[in-house]
């Protein structure tokens, strides 16, 4: 009799916790019961709100919104193949940004050396307000200068705006697009110069050369955190050249980012025009310090 009374105990309790149980179910155990959850996929470990939806969205240090000060240096080299004597160019850049809140202010400046010269690049400084629309959307608005720095005729200062949409379906994952308008300042006197390199193609064929015009651009890419601290990122763009009647520039480029420690981080950046037939690209590899 105390056998069948314990047994009966037993599958009652079972019975009960089990009634009890089905709607605590919390497949993704953020804390949400998934009657509740209007995210069912919330990566591990992530906040998340009252509806089990992600609070925090992973960003690069130069995505950031807390006060802080970022120097990255960096070392690369570019290629391009329709340039005679120099076609390839060695060159190392210094980038110092400030961040208060959504805004950030850069300055950058750089030095290059080849087979033929040597000197400054031009020095570049940018403003950006950043604006978050939505929880998972945000908006950046921003302009800049490129201060004619590097020496040769006719090169003045260009003036630079664009806009661009981060969108993160996911806390790990992002889409994005853009558009840019550069005022192009430079003269069309003296040697053509094509991104610091003299283009001697085109001083040898001045005969289809027509000036130089304002640039557009418009790029689209999506970018991936594996974890905390490894990123990576694909981009297409296409611009409009500076020179009248040159081909639109088709490119493909990535960026590689890795979180050393609280402080350190490396990136490791690669461009290059595939659909072209002569070679053209950029490698850049370069190391960052955050300074909170």
């Amino acid at each position: 009799m105390m056998i069948k009374r314990l047994v009966t105990i037993v599958c009652m309790g079972f019975f009960i916790t089990q009634i009890q149980a089905a709607p605590m179910a919390d497949q993704d155990f953020d804390g949400v019961p998934d009657n509740l959850d209007k995210c069912q996929d919330t990566p591990f470990l992530n906040m998340v709100d009252k509806e089990g939806c992600t609070t925090n969205i992973l960003i690069l240090p130069f995505e950031t919104e807390a006060r802080n000060i970022i120097a990255t240096l960096g070392y690369g080299q570019s290629t391009n193949e329709d340039l005679m004597s120099r076609a390839t160019q060695n060159n190392t850049k210094l980038r110092i940004s400030y961040y208060q809140n959504a805004w950030s202010f850069t300055l950058q400046g750089g030095h290059y050396t080849d087979d033929v010269d040597s000197g400054s690049l031009d020095t570049i400084i940018r403003v950006q307000k950043r604006i978050r629309v939505q929880t998972n959307l945000a908006l950046n608005l921003g302009a800049g200068l490129r201060l004619p720095t590097y020496n040769y005729d006719g090169n003045k200062l260009d003036a630079l705006v664009y806009a661009s949409l981060h969108y993160y379906p996911t806390s790990s994952l992002s889409i994005f697009g853009g558009y840019s308008f550069t005022k192009i300042g430079d003269e069309a006197i003296g040697p053509i110069v094509v991104d610091g390199f003299i283009n001697q193609v085109a001083e040898e064929e001045e005969e289809g050369f027509g000036g130089v015009q304002d640039k557009h651009r418009f790029y689209i890419g999506t970018g991936y955190f594996f974890t905390d601290n490894f990123y990576i990122n694909l981009v297409y763009s296409t611009e409009r050249s500076k020179f009248v009647g040159e081909h639109y520039i088709q490119e493909l480029s990535s960026t590689l980012y890795y979180k050393i420690d609280k402080h350190w981080f490396t990136t490791f950046y690669y461009k290059r025009e595939p659909f072209d037939d002569d070679l053209h690209e950029n490698i850049l590899f370069s190391v960052g310090y955050s300074i909170w």
